[in-house]
């Protein structure tokens, strides 16, 4: 179900020219997914909302705040569309599979675009959360993991190319080691980097998104790390942490180019909003970024929303 409201139309015709990639296979048998967002913007810009760790988190907390619920009261009152994406852990294992269905239900209503995944689904095994997989109006991506059950194989995409107003977006996703019987783990920097290159390079994408469950700065892989080691990245929406950033930070990738790495609150507390904004030559030319608070009326956010930030730091661990 997606959303009616005219502000959120989004057209999601699907063509489904491949398989999955297997590792070590060209990327030309890289799936290729395309869809249209129609947006209200003047001039070329493109708005991404971003969650992660949703964590099946149906209802608000005790102020009133995170919950998909409120999330998808916030995304109906938005007064621009966009592309909304999941950095991953958007189930909750330990949950009962209603609870599991409402939160793939409310995704759909809010019209979630992508999601990557995390430990929450596949923990899960691949047979279980396989069968979640037919309900769900969004696309999954990850681009380094393989599977052996054949309807994660083939249902998990390694990337998806999006089309709004005559620009090219392409979604991946990368996750960490898990330890799961089944599911081939490659080095998720260099399968990031080979996507993103095949992206820009063979897909023509202006716009390189990478939605990355490696957590903000953990010790083995981290989604700081992969921005300093990327080459076509552009935008990294990370997740599998507690930690919020207080703002979306601008780092140096290896070729010495911005990317902007933007992680959100958990349980639906914190979303991110970024704005890129393109010339008639398709060159960057504008970018912004701010948090959204789901729960707090629009009127609301610009003045209240450092201060539900700054509440947080008693509950989570927030990098300035």
């Amino acid at each position: 179900i997606i959303m009616s409201s005219p502000r959120r139309s989004f057209l999601k015709s699907s063509g489904i020219f491949a398989g999955v990639t297997m590792l070590g296979k060209p990327l030309q048998a890289l799936a290729d997914v395309s869809k249209k967002i129609n947006t209200i913007d003047a001039g070329k810009c493109i708005n991404i909302f971003q969650t992660n760790d949703l964590n099946s988190q149906i209802k608000s907390n005790q102020e009133g705040f995170g919950g998909l619920e409120k999330v998808y009261a916030l995304m109906a009152g938005e007064d621009v569309s966009g592309l909304v994406v999941d950095a991953g852990n958007f189930l909750d294992r330990q949950q009962s599979r209603g609870m599991q269905e409402r939160t793939i239900n409310l995704m759909n209503k809010i019209g979630y675009h992508a999601a990557a995944i995390g430990i929450n689904e596949l923990s899960m095994g691949q047979a279980g959360f396989s069968e979640l997989i037919p309900q769900m109006n969004f696309s999954l991506v990850n681009c380094n993991y393989r599977f052996s059950h054949s309807v994660l194989n083939s249902a998990i995409k390694p990337y998806i190319v999006i089309k709004t107003k005559g620009l090219r977006v392409g979604v991946t996703g990368v996750g960490p080691r898990l330890d799961i019987e089944g599911i081939l783990f490659e080095n998720p920097y260099t399968a990031a980097n080979r996507t993103a290159e095949y992206l820009k390079r063979e897909m023509g994408c202006d716009l390189v998104i990478c939605l990355s469950q490696l957590g903000f700065d953990e010790d083995k892989f981290s989604s700081k790390e992969l921005a300093a080691v990327s080459a076509h990245i552009d935008f990294i929406a990370s997740g599998s942490s507690n930690k919020v950033l207080q703002g979306a930070m601008i780092l140096k990738n290896r070729d010495k180019h911005d990317v902007v790495l933007s992680q959100a609150g958990e349980n639906g507390m914190v979303i991110g909003k970024t704005r890129f904004g393109f010339n008639e030559n398709k060159q960057r030319n504008d970018f912004h970024h701010k948090y959204l608070i789901a729960g707090l009326a629009h009127k609301d956010q610009f003045a209240q929303a450092h201060l539900v930030l700054r509440n947080l730091s008693a509950t989570q661990k927030i990098n300035s």
